[in-house]
């Protein structure tokens, strides 16, 4: 059963982006994720919560996947630029 992660962010910095995308593209593959969507074209349907930057989905196979990504200790350097520059909530969950 796929495993979802989501991330919906408000960038604060953007200067960690350009040197972010490649390398951690490179590692969710390595780790059995793919993109499934990633864009800053993000509309508020309904809700009080603010609306992110940008929202990114990734599938991969399963829930030990995603944890051995964020494990990677070649990701930590990336998902720290990444938090200094963003914030909000990303999210794992389990297809139906």
């Amino acid at each position: 059963m796929p495993t979802y992660v989501t991330a919906a962010l408000t960038i604060t910095d953007p200067s960690w982006i350009e040197p972010y995308g490649p390398p951690v593209h490179a590692l969710v593959a390595k780790h059995g994720g793919r993109y499934l969507a990633q864009t800053p074209d993000v509309r508020k349907m309904e809700g009080d919560a603010d609306v992110p930057n940008v929202i990114v989905l990734l599938e991969f196979p399963n829930p030990a996947a995603v944890e051995a990504l964020y494990a990677d200790p070649e990701y930590k350097p990336w998902m720290e630029s990444r938090n200094a520059g963003s914030n909000g909530p990303v999210l794992m969950f389990d297809a139906l």
